[in-house]
């Protein structure tokens, strides 16, 4: 969970057609949190443009997932998905439901690309 995975992840969310297909004409955020090692990171999508840049645990943004190191290093080896993780507790989600839900898919990508991300524990 460091500014270089990050950077990694944001690099192959912008090259994966699969995503860009699916973000065309959205615009939404997303909060990445780290909560044991105070790190947060804010993934945003405007038509199809994907950025992600450090920010702070307060940040505004749509959606935001938070979780300890443990819990994100088992998402990254996928060993546990988003959603599956949401729903043990293992990640706490803050944003409208029903919205995360018609962007399901999409977010599921992200999960996806976060796996097959080159990463070091």
């Amino acid at each position: 969970m460091s500014d270089e995975y990050f950077k990694s992840l944001e690099t192959a969310l912008v090259n994966d057609q699969k995503w860009n297909d699916s973000t065309k004409g959205l615009k939404t955020s997303i909060l990445i949190g780290v909560t044991d090692t105070d790190q947060s990171y804010l993934l945003s999508v405007d038509s199809g443009a994907t950025t992600i840049q450090k920010a702070s645990a307060d940040a505004a943004a749509e959606f935001s997932f938070d979780g300890t190191y443990d819990s994100w290093t088992k998402v990254a080896k996928g060993e546990l998905d988003l959603q599956s993780a949401v729903l043990k507790g293992q990640l706490r989600f803050k944003g409208s439901i029903m919205k995360i839900l018609t962007y399901r898919d999409r977010f599921m990508r992200i999960g996806d690309l976060i796996v097959q991300s080159p990463k070091e524990f």
